[in-house]
């Protein structure tokens, strides 16, 4: 029988031990942690449950990759809609996020708007340069800044969105947004009161787990982890860690942004409005956004929980999207020995990835197999 270890019990490194079980690999689970789910893992206060970060599944085209049905095949998923919203301070309103076409009318600068939207589509688009320019030549100046321009500073925490190369993606899905002011996609959430456990569990009902089992050393040559006093060697390796981890740091640590998370539980039965989760805050406080972890869970109770986000150093959450950090994540991924793979959004250091990408990572690297 082949032989598999898994480096990270997250949601990457559960989905790729299911899938190898499947084809029938003896397969060994390395978490550090004292539970499976990494990001995934459902926390309590107050009674509420919540992650660090919402944790819908998002299915974009289902018909096509059936993720919504793998993953309610493993852990049952009800289906919920979507919207977020995000508060302008210098309007002392809330629109739509991402801004929609029927909230210009709304803005008391909906003139100006106008006519630099008029002048956007009239001009021909160039290769934009960075972030910055990109986002302008979609929406405008002004546009870019109620909505685009502070919020992407404080999330990388930068001075400047020149500083970013990478800029052919939407914060949600799309530039300017016509038509239903939904998620145009299919989105669900367990309906368990613990989130995903029954999906960690179900994904690993084959497989060898060991938590509380840092890695003390990793030899990827050899296909061999040292776990407190002792060698695991199989004939593959599948990563699911930061690459610079998993790698010994031997070309410098890759820098990553994390979160500081402030919960209050308030007396009330819901805050936001109906089908809204997020409210986003492009402005200048310190936080990005605040969930409301109801209208994800489902969760029954006469209090409501709201989680602040705050960008900070706190966890290795979210890799930068600039062009150092990004050569350096590659000259480890071109570094990485035969039959060593690496997945996951710290496992590839991508920011632009969700369940939905994870698992569909985690079926491409099966069909190689």
């Amino acid at each position: 029988m082949k032989t598999a270890l898994v480096i990270g019990g997250g949601i990457s490194g559960t989905t790729a031990a299911y899938y190898l079980a499947q084809k029938n690999w003896k397969v060994t689970l390395i978490e550090k942690e004292p539970f499976l789910g990494g990001g995934f893992k459902t926390f309590f206060y107050g009674g509420h449950p919540y992650t660090l970060g919402p944790r819908p599944l998002v299915s974009r085209n289902e018909e096509k990759t059936h993720v919504f049905e793998f993953v309610d095949s493993l852990v049952p998923l009800r289906k919920i809609p979507h919207k977020m919203l995000s508060f302008v301070e210098r309007d002392g309103a809330f629109y739509s996020y991402p801004v929609h076409e029927e909230d210009i009318a709304k803005m008391p600068d909906a003139v100006q708007i106008r006519k630099e939207l008029r002048n956007v589509h009239k001009r021909p688009l160039k290769e934009p340069k960075n972030f910055e320019e990109f986002w302008q030549q979609c929406l405008g100046s002004t546009l870019y800044d109620k909505f685009i321009d502070r919020y992407s500073r404080k999330m990388w925490q930068i001075k400047s969105n020149t500083q970013m190369k990478e800029f052919k993606w939407s914060p949600k899905g799309a530039a300017l947004k016509k038509g239903p002011r939904e998620v145009n996609c299919l989105m669900g959430y367990p309906s368990a009161y613990d989130g995903y456990e029954a999906y960690f569990k179900n994904c690993t009902r084959r497989v060898t787990v060991l938590l509380n089992a840092a890695p003390r050393k990793i030899d990827l040559k050899k296909r061999r982890v040292r776990v407190k006093d002792r060698w695991l060697q199989a004939d593959i390796i599948v990563n699911s860690i930061s690459l610079d981890d998993c790698m010994d740091h031997r070309f410098g640590e890759l820098p990553y942004i994390g979160r500081d998370f402030m919960k209050m539980v308030l007396p009330v039965g819901q805050v936001f409005p109906k089908n809204v989760q997020y409210i986003y805050y492009p402005n200048d406080e310190e936080f990005l956004r605040v969930v409301e972890y109801k209208k994800l869970t489902h969760y029954r109770s006469p209090t409501t929980l709201l989680v602040m986000e705050i960008p900070s150093k706190n966890g290795k959450l979210y890799p930068l999207p600039f062009p150092k950090p990004k050569a350096l994540a590659k000259k480890y991924m071109d570094a990485l020995p035969k039959d060593v793979y690496t997945l996951g959004r710290l496992g590839t250091y991508t920011y632009n990835i969700d369940m939905e990408g994870i698992i569909l990572q985690a079926r491409e690297l099966m069909e190689k197999l």
